[in-house]
């Protein structure tokens, strides 16, 4: 569901440092927003402030979100900003060059595969000849009867 990221309400947060965010707007604006931010039935902010930051960076008038329902119990409305963030763990320096690789990988056509590809293409024509050829000689004995 979306709603208008205007109308969202932020209350006292625990996390003091946003940090920086031109790198989370980039990957919202290239990919998307892989995670709905969480808000109350008052449209209360629970949790993804700093996505809800990062997409009014970008301009964003409108964001989907996931409402939960808390009435007004203000130890679960903390619970949920805490484990949120408590929960999360980044990639190492090792892990992000690990995707780095792998997509590099992925965007540069290897000599292996490109072999793969052309004996497959070829092998589909060689197929589609035999039976032509086959299904040819069928109807050439059916016309000699």
């Amino acid at each position: 569901m979306k709603v208008a990221i205007e109308d969202i309400i932020i209350r006292d947060r625990i996390r003091m440092d946003e940090g920086e965010l031109d790198a989370l707007a980039k990957s919202i604006e290239t990919i998307g927003l892989i995670q709905p931010i969480v808000i109350s039935e008052k449209y209360e902010l629970l949790s993804g402030y700093r996505r809800l930051h990062a997409c009014k960076m970008l301009g964003w008038e409108t964001i989907e979100v996931k409402i939960v329902t808390i009435g007004d119990d203000l130890v679960k409305r903390l619970d949920w900003e805490y484990h949120e963030n408590q929960g999360r763990k980044d990639l190492t320096a090792e892990e992000q060059q690990s995707y780095l690789t792998k997509r590099a990988d992925m965007l540069t056509p290897s000599a292996k595969g490109f072999w793969t590809k052309l004996k497959e293409f070829f092998l589909k024509i060689f197929s589609f000849f035999k039976r032509k050829n086959a299904a040819s000689s069928d109807s050439s004995v059916d016309s000699e009867k």
